[in-house]
């Protein structure tokens, strides 16, 4: 009895510094996503795109074919519409808060499932872990673009999927989701094809009727988003963006022919790149946790989060045909609504690796949260284009000097003025590099950052060459830009444009 109750007082303990845990990682997950969007604000150039058009167009002419080859649910670029008209904030601030809104009812959401499946398992620790603090889910699900709620909708489905009143009215999240969301079709379509599945003992005819007369609601929910997709389709504008997309994306396609071996595996390191870890020694490592959880499955056995997969694989399954049909990228921003399913795959493996051994469990797993969450701070908070992050740096440069911007850096850094409606003020005097440089001053090249701490963005041709050349050194770098010194070496180049 003794023994009893001292394991049942471990037991309590064990749970409530679990469950402590997990509260603070969400607590410092919102803190996190705050600063991000706050602190250093900063707008891709698809960002600057979209929200161009929210800023300018009428809620009519959003429903049309957008400018800069941009485009977005009819919904979501109403909402932000709303936000942008009717908030008294700065425009910058009003363009994000949508998407921070997003961003941290999901991972509420994502915690809430974890709480209430594993039930404060020390494997909640790593998955809430990652889930928080990995910066590509950070990035892209603030980005002004609409893929926040592709992923607030797929929680938001996992968490409701199999309460009866959902079942009941799931026709009217549908439609709403269709509406804010590419994905919600394949939301859509995925849980009908996960309800069938789980819930028929054999697939006739009659069956599959039966099961389309008592779901009729929501096979009818995605018609309106069909519609207006139809509709759209056959607007001025429509085919050329068709087209843009279609080449654009070229590379995120499934080829149907011996390719499809060389692309399944560029696929595989982007999901262990972008869901667990860009320090590629820890996201295969991560990746390889998954592999108890796949003997699981072969061989018919139970394991965490078990329906809560199968749900989100058959909405993956609707991706796919569109994928393989020409019609839907599987691009790294369109596939951030699978983090929910990778992290839960390797908590579900997790589970099942301890279980089976006879090691201290929490130490085992606060370790590899701890080298997780470590190895994000590499990385973390990853920014692409951030401008006032440069400012803040030349600023601290002589105001007497001149500031030399290739033309590339030059219309980055003019559409980011225009588009925060010049609220970010330099003290330094800017000058485009085109006739030449002269010496002492310093010069601004732009760069992309990709979200990987071991590449190495590749420079502006012509600013490569006066590296090579010794004209100039670098002292200093933000996302997106580079800095450097301009030594007292005469450059006269008339084709520095």
């Amino acid at each position: 009895m003794e023994r009893w109750l001292q394991g049942f007082v471990l037991y309590c303990e064990i749970r409530f510094m679990t469950k402590t845990i997990v509260y603070f990682i969400l607590i410092i997950g919102i803190i996190l996503r705050l600063i991000f969007q706050f602190v250093n604000p900063a707008f891709n150039i698809d960002e600057i795109a979209l929200g161009d058009n929210i800023k300018k167009l009428s809620f009519i002419d959003l429903l049309y074919p957008l400018d800069h080859y941009q485009s977005a649910p009819p919904l979501y670029l109403w909402l932000q519409k709303i936000l942008v008209v009717t908030l008294p904030f700065s425009f910058w601030i009003k363009i994000k808060l949508l998407n921070l809104l997003a961003s941290i009812i999901g991972l509420y959401l994502f915690f809430r499932l974890l709480t209430k499946v594993s039930k404060y398992q020390i494997v909640a620790v790593l998955a809430l872990g990652i889930f928080a603090f990995n910066p590509f889910i950070i990035y892209n699900a603030l980005n002004v673009k609409q893929y926040g709620f592709d992923l607030l909708g797929v929680l938001t489905l996992l968490n409701l999927y199999h309460l009866p009143r959902f079942k009941t009215y799931n026709w009217v999240f549908f439609a709403f989701w269709c509406l804010m969301s590419n994905i919600g079709l394949f939301g859509c379509a995925g849980y009908l094809l996960f309800m069938f599945i789980k819930n028929q003992t054999r697939f006739t005819f009659h069956d599959l009727l039966g099961f389309v007369k008592h779901h009729f609601k929501t096979f009818l929910s995605p018609m309106p988003y069909i519609l207006y997709f139809l509709w759209y389709l056959r607007q001025e504008g429509a085919s050329e963006l068709k087209t843009f997309m279609y080449a654009f994306w070229s590379d995120n396609f499934i080829p149907l022919n011996v390719d499809i071996f060389e692309y399944s595996l560029y696929f595989c390191h982007e999901i262990w790149m972008f869901f667990f870890s860009a320090f590629e020694f820890w996201g295969i490592f991560l990746t390889l946790l998954l592999i108890p959880l796949l003997i699981k499955v072969i061989k018919r056995q139970p394991f965490l989060f078990k329906n809560e997969m199968l749900l989100l694989l058959c909405v993956f399954f609707f991706h796919i045909i569109l994928n393989i049909l020409g019609q839907y990228p599987l691009s790294d921003r369109s596939i951030l609504y699978l983090a929910p399913l990778f992290i839960l795959m390797l908590a579900s493996s997790l589970d099942n690796i301890l279980s089976s051994l006879s090691l201290n469990k929490n130490a085992i797993t606060y370790t590899l949260t701890a080298i997780t969450i470590g190895l994000y701070c590499f990385y973390l908070p990853f920014k692409n284009n951030n401008v006032v992050a440069l400012y803040k740096k030349l600023n601290l440069l002589d105001e007497n000097k001149i500031v030399y911007l290739t033309p590339k850096a030059h219309e980055y850094i003019t559409r980011f003025n225009d588009f925060t409606d010049h609220e970010f003020k330099c003290k330094c005097s800017f000058t485009v590099m085109e006739n030449g440089l002269s010496n002492e001053n310093y010069l601004v090249s732009k760069i992309h950052t990709k979200i990987n701490p071991n590449a190495i963005p590749k420079e502006e041709l012509k600013v490569q060459q006066l590296i090579d050349e010794q004209k100039i050194i670098p002292i200093g770098n933000v996302s997106g830009y580079n800095l450097f010194k301009i030594l007292d070496v005469p450059v006269n180049d008339t084709n520095l444009k």
